[in-house]
């Protein structure tokens, strides 16, 4: 590892999914820049000769939104749009058939995930403990 490889957002190789993976990279290239340069940012990527499987973490801080005086229900909402975006629109079409989990963190200890698997048209939305299905 380079001495300046942490530096400016960098990450480790040994953190989550290989940067040379094709879907590391396709994440990478596909999501916004302002969740990909957060230092929130993260992907873990498990593959199995079945399945592959990315757990994101996407800070909903880092286009510098302000969620005061959001509701319980506003979070919930506002994940369910950003994530039929991002799984429909961003990275709608990954080099392979992955099982996505968005983990949204919010600020102040607010994290909605939204979890979708690989050529489903629903997904499930976990908000402030309740738990509902959503569809893309």
């Amino acid at each position: 590892m380079g001495l300046f490889s942490k530096l400016f957002g960098g990450k480790a190789a040994a953190s989550s999914g290989a940067p040379s993976s094709p879907l590391r990279s396709y994440l990478d290239g596909n999501l916004p820049k302002n969740y990909t340069q957060s230092k929130k940012y993260a992907v873990n990527i498990i593959e199995s000769e079945k399945r592959t499987a990315a757990a994101i973490t996407l800070d909903m801080l880092a286009d510098g939104s302000d969620y005061s005086g959001f509701g319980e229900g506003d979070y919930g909402s506002l994940a369910e749009m950003e994530s039929g975006y991002l799984l429909t629109g961003c990275i709608a079409e990954p080099p392979v058939p992955t099982d996505f989990t968005l983990e949204m963190v919010f600020g102040g200890g607010r994290t909605v995930t939204v979890t979708k698997k690989a050529g489903e048209a629903y997904g499930t939305l976990v908000c402030g403990g309740q738990s509902r299905e959503i569809s893309f």
